[in-house]
């Protein structure tokens, strides 16, 4: 009898799941179930080490959603999200099967992330823990290089880090001092800016910009 833990470290069967997906494509109910039966241990495995998913990755909550949802695509009726696979593999015969699938889970999570990171209210009032929450889950804190962090003043100090880089000057000092817990009074008055309404202003740019960023950050397809 195969246990979780084997079963979990299970390799993708890439022969088997090629020749089911043809048939899930010829809309072979039967197939369909026993290709999703085959792809959940070593999927979960493939979403965990998706690049895309950023630092959501180290969820097991953000792991098993873009996995669902992988699933979900692929057994659609009528062959579902696996219909053009055949025409795929005839067109990339370099490939196979998993290189496929990662192509999927990428598009997935890519699409999991956006809808993490999505728009805000502009009327929304600014939380330096909702930005520092989001910055952590985003693939643009590989760019700063270091190890995810552990608490939220080591997220705020990697923040700036990145801030400084994307933003322009004064928006990243306003974001800084803001970070830090000063409130919009003091900002105004360390920036000799207008006032506060203008350091509000300055520090939801600064929010917005940085928004389009964490998803830009998002890697390519890997097609």
């Amino acid at each position: 009898m195969v246990t979780k833990l084997q079963n979990a470290k299970l390799p993708l069967d890439v022969k088997r799941c090629d020749a089911l997906a043809r048939q899930c494509a010829g809309g072979e109910e039967s197939a369909t179930r026993e290709l999703v039966e085959l792809l959940w241990p070593p999927l979960l495995r493939i979403v965990r080490q998706c690049r895309s998913l950023g630092a959501m990755r180290l969820s097991e909550d953000h792991v098993h959603s873009v996995a669902a949802a992988v699933i979900g695509k692929l057994s659609r009726p009528r062959g579902g999200g696996v219909r053009l696979y055949p025409t795929w593999r005839t067109q990339n015969g370099d490939k196979d099967f998993g290189d496929w699938l990662r192509i999927v889970v990428t598009n997935t999570a890519r699409d999991h992330v956006r809808r993490e990171l999505g728009p805000r209210p502009h009327d929304e009032q600014p939380s330096v823990k909702r930005l520092l929450n989001e910055f952590a889950r985003s693939p643009a804190l590989e760019e700063v290089g270091v190890r995810p962090p552990v608490t939220a003043t080591e997220t705020a100090r990697q923040l700036l880090e990145f801030a400084r880089t994307h933003l322009p000057t004064e928006q990243a000092l306003a974001l800084g001092m803001w970070l830090e817990g000063r409130d919009f009074s003091e900002v105004a008055r360390d920036l000799d800016s207008e006032g506060p309404p203008d350091a509000r202003r300055l520090v939801r740019a600064a929010i917005a910009t940085l928004r389009r960023e964490f998803v830009r950050h998002l890697p390519d397809d890997p097609a």
